[in-house]
């Protein structure tokens, strides 16, 4: 597999990004049957990649922060045609996996976006030299503060109706009463 022309783009795969965590197939080498395909398990915490090396069993558990971003991919194929693919690109091209490939470039943008927004990286697209640019974050919507729900009260810091009848006490020293008997202990 090389950085230019992954191995998965002749298949078209998606994934929702909507259902994780996601479980799939990915192609890892041209030419190999589907048996030989890498078993994925995805998540908003990490992957988990299950694939044969060389005749033996390999499992790699990878955190989110080990890939760089969700790429986007446009093939050419022919003079019209071309092929979208959305990947969770990692600096070892044998450890990018696809996510998207399509030829539907409206379905490919809502999916890039959707994949970002899930597991919280930054878009990236890959030029047709195989480099990776970065674009950001997906735009989050801009909130304001909630208007209230009913009408400012003018008179929301005066006192209740029932309050202002009564007179507020002193900050008078209180008496001191000294040589009286108390009427609950008697002697």
């Amino acid at each position: 597999m090389t950085a230019l022309n992954p191995v998965w783009i002749g298949r078209d795969l998606r994934v929702d990004p909507r259902a994780l965590p996601a479980r799939f197939q990915v192609p890892t080498e041209r030419g190999q049957p589907a048996s030989a395909d890498a078993s994925v398990y995805l998540d908003e915490r990490g992957v988990v990649v299950k694939r044969s090396l060389s005749g033996l069993p390999l499992t790699l558990s990878l955190p989110l922060d080990a890939y760089e971003g969700v790429a986007v991919r446009v093939v050419p194929e022919g003079a019209f045609a071309m092929t979208a693919s959305v990947e969770l690109l990692h600096r070892d091209p044998a450890l990018s996996l696809p996510l998207l490939v399509t030829r539907d470039m409206d379905a490919a943008a809502d999916d890039w976006e959707a994949w970002a927004t899930a597991l919280k990286l930054p878009m990236l697209v890959v030029d047709l030299d195989g480099a990776a640019r970065s674009i950001g974050r997906p735009a989050a919507i801009p909130m304001d503060r909630p208007l209230p729900r009913r009408r400012v009260n003018q008179f929301a810091n005066r006192r209740p109706r029932f309050l202002v009848r009564r007179k507020p006490g002193t900050k008078a020293p209180m008496p001191v009463l000294s040589g009286l008997r108390e009427i609950i202990a008697p002697e």
